[in-house]
């Protein structure tokens, strides 16, 4: 555009076009392309047409890159050596013949020639630099707001670590302590049995939830050596000790080796949905299966029960949580799904696909 410009204003001497006019001329036009890579190179070379009067177009176009450029020194020197070029009058023997108003009149011009993009090339860099202020400083408050949320979110799990430790787990050990006491009194067999698994599951509900406040905690503290995540192979313990009839099929158990987060996915499910068969369904038989598919993509869970028996006397357990949401996050977070509907005879269904 501005060498378009520029040719544009070559037209308007080509009447009295020679060789000074080429001289000067062509280094104007040669050097208009190499304005932002050597911007004072090419003025220079573009000060001989300002001289002589024949190009003033790229001198201006290119003194306007050079003030942009945010260069004070540089600045100066080209606007002064641009105002002394259109000064100069050619040829140099006519200064003596100028008149008072024609002697203003040029310094008038050159003022204007020099002074008018020396200060849009000022204009033009100070804005570009506001606006590079601006980016830097929504750049530096969605940093602080970033890390605003990454603190809440520290205070919040620090929060959650404490009333974990200082409550959950304080009651949890009690119920750990009175089962192992009952344990120790207890004459009956089936008794002793019942405070046994009360006492076990305890205690491994207070090795988790260490690890979750250790977890929660990062590096605020120590974290406590994980008792290990559960598998697949720890089902039959859960099927043992969950105190529900179950008729188990697991011939996913001796399949493969699962990729992480799988195993644990798995048993969870499993074991939430026998939570909701006691809770929900007391008495109730259950059928429980894991296998792998027909395609050999995807394990399949599916924890059946009945309708419910005869209830158990006692209290009844806390209903209304968040299980089967809880349930479907974890199949969702490994691309699977899980269904949980009513099935025939009064009963339920729960079915996870997770694949493989």
């Amino acid at each position: 555009m501005a060498v378009a410009c520029a040719l544009g204003e070559l037209l308007t001497v080509l009447d009295d076009f020679g060789v000074l006019a080429l001289a000067v001329c062509a280094p104007a036009l040669l050097a208009l392309p190499l304005r932002r890579r050597l911007p004072l190179t090419a003025l220079c070379a573009t000060l001989p047409a300002v001289a002589t009067w024949h190009l003033l177009l790229p001198a201006m176009i290119t003194m306007y890159v050079v003030a942009s450029s945010r260069s004070p020194g540089r600045t100066r020197l080209s606007c002064g050596l641009l105002c002394a070029a259109a000064l100069c009058p050619w040829p140099l023997a006519a200064v003596g013949e100028l008149t008072p108003s024609e002697l203003l009149g040029t310094v008038e011009a050159a003022g204007l020639l020099s002074i008018g993009p020396t200060a849009l090339g000022l204009l033009a860099g100070a804005r570009a630099e506001t606006e590079a202020q601006l980016v830097r400083l929504r750049a530096s408050r969605e940093r602080e707001q970033r890390l605003g949320a990454e603190r809440a979110v520290i205070r919040e799990r620090a929060r959650l670590a404490r009333d974990m430790h200082d409550t959950i787990s304080h009651h949890v050990s009690i119920i750990v302590v009175q089962a192992g006491a009952l344990r120790s009194v207890e004459t009956d067999p089936a008794k002793r049995a019942d405070a046994e698994s009360i006492r076990k599951h305890g205690v491994r509900a207070l090795e988790e939830l260490r690890d979750m406040v250790g977890v929660l905690r990062g590096a605020d503290g120590p974290v406590t050596v994980p008792a290990g995540p559960p598998r697949l192979a720890d089902l039959p313990g859960l099927v043992a000790d969950s105190m529900l009839d179950i008729t188990a099929d697991l011939p996913a158990l001796a399949e493969r080796s699962w990729r992480p987060g799988l195993e644990t996915a798995a048993y969870r499910i499993v074991q939430e949905a026998l939570n909701n068969v006691r809770k929900h369904a007391p008495g109730a038989s259950v059928a429980l299966s894991a296998a792998v598919a027909e395609d050999r993509g995807s394990l399949v869970l599916e924890v059946r029960n009945g309708p419910p028996g005869q209830r158990r006397e006692g209290p009844g357990e806390t209903t209304g949580g968040h299980g089967l949401v809880g349930l479907r996050e974890r199949a969702e977070q490994l691309g699977g799904r899980l269904t949980a509907s009513p099935s025939a005879g009064g009963g339920f269904l729960v079915r996870a696909v997770l694949p493989l």
